[in-house]
Formats: C-alpha cells, structure tokens, sequence
C-alpha cells in the first residue's frame, strides 16, 4: 500500500538569458510541482526530499529539456544517495555499530502506467497526471504552481503615503493573489512567570498596497501573499519591513491639486498627466546634492524617499494617460509598474538610446485603450537610417560638430498607437519625449523635433490610410521655452533659414535650414511662468500638445508660487522632482459622433 509523506520537486525552467531562478519558501511543500517553459531548454530540478521522517534535504539538478527520462533519474538517484550517505557517516560516527549502505528505488508513472521507455524526452514524463514513486511514496506532479520568488516592503515608509512591495513571482496572477497587511505590537505576556513580552501582528488590511496611518507610526509592518493563479493557489510568502513606519511630511502641495481630480473622467474625456519625475541618477549624487540642489536635504533626494511622494501624487490625479520622462530602469520595473498595474493600468518603458538606464515611460487606463502598436523610435538613429529624413541627415553633414553632437544624443521619442476600447475604430496616438537639455543646444532640440514630427506624421497617416480616425498627443520636457525653436514648429509648421535657432551657438550653426509639417497642434495647457523650477533657474519646459481633434475641458491649476518656493527651489520635501506636472483634461470633439 502507497502512503503520502512529505516530499517536494520543483522542476524550474531557466529564465531566457540563461539566469537561472532561485526558487524561495518552496522547500517545505508536498508534492511534485514542475517549472516548465517549452520554448527554453534547460530545466532547473529542486528536489526537497524528506527520508525516514528526518529534515527536508535538497538536491538540484539542471537538466536539457530532451534529455532522457532514465538518465535523469539515475542522476536524481545519485545524488540522493549522496545527501543519504553523508547522514548515514555521521551515524557511523556516533555508533560503533555497523551502518548498511542507503539505497533507493525511484520510478515515473503517468496516468497510473509504468514510463518503461527510459528513452522518453523528461519534457514528456514530467507532465500533469504523472507520478513519481520514491520508495513507499507517491508524489503526484503539478504543473506551473505559482510561487513568490521574492518579496520586499520599501526602506522607507511614511505616514499617509500608500507602499507598494517589489514583487517577483511565476506563473502567478497578482491582481487575484491575496495580499494582508500587518502591524507589530509588542505586549507583555502574562502566562509567564516573569514579565516578558511577545509578538502581536494585528491585522490592518487586504490588497496590494497599504496607506500607514498615524497609529503604524513607530511600527514595523508586515505582509503576507498568497500566489494564485486561477483556482490553483501557491505557498504563502511573508515579507517584514526592515524600518518602523516614520511621520511623513505632512500635507504636500501637490494633494491641492488632487481636489481637481478626485473623479475620473467620462468615457469620451481623457485626462493627461506629463511629469519630468526626475531620474534618481541625477538626483541621489555628489554633484546634485553639492552643486544642483544643495538647498534639498539629502534624505529628500534619494529615490527611496521621492518615490512616495511621486507615486501618490501621481495616482491621486485619476489620469487616463500619464506620460513620464526621467524614468529609472529599476523605478520603473519595481515600483510604477506594479502600482500602476494593479490600479487598472498597463505601461512601457522606452529607455533611451547608449548606456543611459532611464527613459520615457506612459501608462494608460485598461477600462479606456488598450495597446495596437509600438512606434517608438531613437532620433539620431532615425535621422541616419530612415528616408523621410534624409534632408535632416544631408544638411547636419554640412557641420561635423553638429553631426558628432547629433550622433552622440541617446534622445529618443517613445509613440504608442491606443485604441479606444469603447469605439474601436477611434485611435489615439500618443507622443512622449525628453528633449536634448544643454543651453546652447537650440539647433539641436530644433532637429530633433523636426525629426520627430517627421515620423508622427508618417505613423498618422499610416494609421489614417487603414481607415481609422486617429487623434494625436504630444507630451514631453522639450527643454524649450515658449520663444524657442523646438515650441514655434511644433505650433507654427515652421522653422524658415533665418530662425535664431540655427545661429545660437557659433558651433552648431546651419545655413539654409527650413522645415515645416502639415499637424495642427496647440499648447493644451497655455503659457506659464514656468513648469521646472529650480534655484538658478525657472522656466516652462514641460508641454502637452493637442492636436484639432480634441477639445480642452479643464487645466489642472499650477501650485501656488509661494509653495513652489516654501523650501528655496525644487525639489523639496514636499515637491519630489524639480518640474511639476502639467495636468489637462480633455475630450474628443467628433470620434464618437
């Protein structure tokens, strides 16, 4: 007669790139479960085997995923035996009595049928219904369990501003997996004889993210995950904040702003947010907590810190686009996706061009769009590589120091074609960029915008001649003021040859230069006194244009100026990036006519 006992196997498939994962909190679940991705070729096999009732051993194996089945379990076998044998010499040790050799008899079956063909491929053996015998043991497989491979609660974690954990898992659905969150509480323990005192985890709240109130302040807190995928659920993984929970910094301006957007907007409206949110890269340095933002302290510069504030201003504007610029690679993957994410929206990163780990970042609302086609583009490549801007690329070779200057830019300009999910027939095309920020540099911001209106319009037109209607925004820190040449082509069609943009800097001068483009676009958000604001320096960089498709509804009011300027300059604690938001509401005029 079979009996079950405590053993585990999971069978991991190598991630793409040949990084292996380290599968964690598995080791004590029963059972078979098998980690198989078809299209990789190795599997990673973790063995968690529990002999004669003693602790859990583990065996890892890396396999091919055709290698026979018989040559796999002798190799299990093996080293098993291994792991036995070293116990059974530490007996040995201990007693002067003879110790027989371990042995052990492991076997396959599936669907109650002995697998005789040891020459069957493992990635056939080890399937859902199959059965691995060790001894007396009947371990049945399971395919893809979902499993938290890793899970970790912020550095930093403030009063009044909603954390969000890093999360890795597999084969898990995130939006379907419980997530309960603790609070420590040390209380004396009257059992005792002598006072002590013991953990208390009361419970606080269910979902993905949690808002400290003022009774967590001085606390640790704690959460639990409990994977699922689904019917199917994994093991539970716990995760404990390594800091108490500190007061915050009170009430920030940008929460004024979040009066004008406590709703969501109707089906027809869409409400845009652009943020130059500031890359930790240049925030977290010597040279910006000495020389750019010496005015900030710095625990109010690092990224930990910032990325509080910045996640709740962000979701408190209830946007349906959100278009960010200065996005760090880890930022992005360990904190704006999955909060984002797991309020109903998706998102991309296109990171910018050479080594440079950030870039522009847009996220959109599910209930509204969803994703048709990426036609995000690198400007200097495009300028290089693409017919429509072969003029661009002819006259900048008439300046060396212009094209070395050109080449040498990473700027890129991230285009993402929505589609309206309550009329699929209405698209939206949606612009995002980061300028080219050196003073000196107008000629070439003024090329790279040509550049990119160049390929928006060919996007457009594409889009128009399969027959859809197609609206068009364009977000970004264009590093140009309203007077500059980059803001008077995208709003005049024109740049003519005797433009100060060509003349502004002695080195980087083009004669004869001309362009224009056929898009009828307007500053949805007017002129202002300035979007980025800094000790030295304050100007408007930051822009959302629209083009005549759309009607403007609302223009989300700037802070006050005596706010902006509370802490000196930007950023502050209370303002965590040196731009502020442009934040405008707006509806189609005859889409959904």
């Amino acid at each position: 007669m079979l009996s079950r006992k405590t053993c585990a196997i999971n069978i991991l498939s190598k991630f793409v790139r040949n990084k292996s994962i380290a599968l964690v909190g598995m080791s004590d679940m029963e059972g078979v479960f098998v980690r198989c991705v078809p299209e990789e070729e190795r599997m990673q096999i973790t063995v968690n085997y529990k002999h004669e009732g003693g602790p859990c051993k583990t065996v890892n194996l890396e396999r091919i995923q055709v290698e026979e089945v018989g040559k796999t379990i002798e190799r299990l076998k093996a080293s098993m035996l291994k792991k036995l044998s070293k116990k059974k010499k530490r007996k040995k040790q201990e007693t002067t009595d003879s110790i027989e050799e371990p042995d052990l008899k492991i076997w396959l079956t599936v669907k109650e049928k002995l697998i005789e063909n040891e020459a069957t491929p493992i990635n056939q053996t080890f399937v859902e219904g199959a059965v691995l015998h060790i001894e007396d043991q009947l371990l049945p497989v399971e395919i893809n369990v979902p499993v938290i491979t890793a899970l970790v609660l912020p550095t930093n974690i403030m009063v009044g501003f909603p954390i969000y954990p890093k999360i890795h898992a597999e084969f898990c659905d995130l939006l379907k997996s419980t997530f309960i969150w603790y609070r420590y509480k040390s209380v004396e323990d009257d059992s005792q004889k002598k006072k002590k005192t013991k953990e208390v985890w009361d419970k606080l709240s269910e979902g993905f993210s949690y808002t400290p109130s003022i009774s967590d302040l001085g606390n640790k807190l704690k959460l639990t995950c409990m994977p699922k995928l689904g019917h199917r659920s994994g093991e539970e993984f716990n995760s404990l904040s390594k800091c108490d929970v500190e007061a915050g910094p009170g009430v920030c301006p940008f929460e004024n702003r979040h009066l004008y957007t406590q709703n969501t907007l109707e089906d027809d409206g869409i409400r845009v947010v652009s943020y130059n949110i500031l890359a930790d890269i240049y925030a977290d340095s010597d040279f910006s907590r000495n020389e750019l933002f010496p005015y900030c302290p710095p625990y109010a510069l690092a990224i930990d810190y910032r990325k509080q504030l910045f996640i709740k201003e962000i979701t408190g504007y209830n946007s349906d686009l959100i278009c960010l610029q200065e996005v760090d690679r880890k930022v992005f993957i360990n904190d704006l996706l999955p909060a984002f994410e797991s309020l109903g929206y998706s998102g991309v990163l296109q990171e910018k061009g050479g080594t440079t780990p950030e870039g522009e970042a847009t996220f959109y609302r599910n209930a509204k769009f969803r994703q048709v086609q990426d036609c995000s583009i690198e400007i200097r490549k495009s300028v290089n590589e693409d017919d429509i801007q072969s003029d661009i690329k002819n006259i900048v070779s008439t300046n060396e120091t212009l094209k070395q200057e050109m080449d040498t830019r990473g700027s890129v300009v991230q285009v993402l074609v929505l589609e309206s999910v309550l009329n699929p027939g209405c698209r939206l095309c949606v612009a995002n960029t980061h300028l080219y920020f050196h003073p000196k540099a107008c000629c070439i911001r003024s090329l790279q915008t040509v550049a990119i209106i160049r390929h928006l319009q060919d996007v457009i037109q594409k889009q128009k001649a399969e027959g859809f209607k197609v609206s068009f925004v364009f977000c970004g820190d264009f590093n140009c003021s309203p007077t500059g040449g980059a803001y008077e082509f995208i709003t005049k069609k024109h740049l003519g040859p005797d433009n100060y943009s060509w003349s502004t800097n002695p080195d980087l001068t083009l004669e004869g230069a001309s362009f224009s483009h056929g898009l009828d676009l307007t500053n949805s958000c007017g002129i202002l006194d300035y979007t980025n604001y800094a000790r030295s320096f304050h100007e408007q960089l930051d822009y959302i244009f629209i083009d005549s498709t759309m009607d403007v509804l609302r223009v989300i009011p700037m802070p006050e100026h005596s706010e902006v300027e509370q802490h000196i300059a930007l950023p502050s604690v209370v303002f965590p990036s040196d731009h502020i938001a442009q934040i405008c509401d707006l509806k189609w005029k005859s889409l959904y006519e």
